[in-house]
C-alpha cells in the first residue's frame, strides 16, 4: 500500500540547532514554525510513521484525488462540520479557493440540498458550478441579496467562512470583517456557520490600526438576534483522513 505524507513538517535535531527556542512547525499554520506546508513541490515527513497515511490499491490511478488528503479536503469538510451541516439543508461558503470548493463539495456528500458559492473569478466560479454548486458573484451584486432571493428570504440554514482576515471588496479594499458579516446576513436565524478562512492575532499588513490586533468589527448583535452558532479552528487533519480516504476508495 502508498502512503500520503500529510503537510505536516516536524522540526529534526538539526533544526532545533538552527532554530533552538521552537519546538515543532505544524501545516504551515502562522506562529507555528519557518516552514511553509505541504502544498508544494516537494514534502519531508520526518514521523513518517505517525504522519502518513496508508492508501488502497487504487492510489496511483486515484492520485489527484488522494492528495487532496493532505490538507483541502479534510479542511473543507471539517468547515461543515463546524457549521453543523445535515442532509437537506441549503449552506452558502464564502470563498471559492481549493478550500471552499472542497467545503462545496464535501457538503454534496453530505446531501445538502442548496450549495451556494460566493467569489468573483470568474475561473473559480466555473469549477463551482462544474461540481453542481450555484455560483455567486459578488462583484455583480450583494452576495447577501443573491443568497436570499435563491433561499425565499430565509436565509441559508448554514455558511462557511474560506476566505479570512485577508477579505478584500471587489475594487480590492481589504476587509476582514466583511465574511463574516455577509454569513451573519446570510444565514438564518438558529443557522450555523463554520470558519476555517485564517484569522490572526495581529495583522502582519494591516489597513487598519484595528486589524493590526487582529480585531474586526463584528455584526454580534445581529448574530446574538438571530441566534446563530459559530465554530472556528484549524483542522485537525488525522480526525478526519481516515474516513475521506475511505470515500474516494468506494467512489
Amino acid at each position: 500500500m502508498q502512503q500520503l505524507g500529510l503537510s505536516a513538517f516536524c522540526l529534526t535535531t538539526a533544526d532545533r540547532s538552527v532554530f533552538p527556542n521552537m519546538a515543532g512547525a505544524a501545516y504551515g499554520f502562522a506562529g507555528m514554525g519557518p516552514y511553509r506546508g505541504g502544498q508544494a513541490d516537494l514534502l519531508r515527513v520526518p514521523y513518517g510513521d505517525y504522519n502518513c497515511l496508508k492508501l488502497p490499491p487504487d492510489a496511483e490511478a486515484k492520485q489527484n484525488d488522494y492528495v487532496m488528503l493532505a490538507d483541502i479536503f479534510p479542511t473543507g469538510w471539517h468547515c461543515t462540520e463546524l457549521a453543523g451541516l445535515c442532509p437537506g439543508e441549503s449552506i452558502v461558503i464564502y470563498g471559492a479557493g481549493p478550500v471552499g470548493l472542497m467545503a462545496a463539495h464535501s457538503a454534496m456528500i453530505k446531501g445538502a440540498s442548496i450549495v451556494m458559492v460566493v467569489d468573483r473569478h470568474p475561473d473559480r466560479l466555473r469549477l463551482a458550478e462544474s461540481i453542481g454548486a450555484i455560483a455567486i458573484d459578488d462583484s455583480k451584486g450583494s452576495a447577501v441579496d443573491q443568497v436570499l432571493e435563491l433561499t425565499n428570504g430565509v436565509g441559508a440554514d448554514r455558511g462557511c467562512e474560506c476566505v479570512g482576515y485577508q477579505a478584500h471588496d471587489p475594487e480590492g479594499q481589504e476587509h476582514p470583517n466583511m465574511t463574516m458579516n455577509d454569513l451573519v446576513k446570510s444565514v438564518k436565524f438558529t443557522g450555523g456557520i463554520g470558519v476555517v478562512g485564517v484569522f490572526v492575532p495581529q495583522d502582519p499588513a494591516p489597513q487598519d490600526p484595528l486589524y493590526k490586533q487582529g480585531e474586526i468589527v463584528f455584526d454580534y448583535g445581529l448574530c446574538w438576534f438571530k441566534g446563530q452558532t459559530i465554530g472556528t479552528g484549524q483542522c485537525n487533519v488525522k480526525a478526519y483522513n481516515r474516513q475521506l480516504r475511505d470515500l474516494i476508495f468506494c467512489a
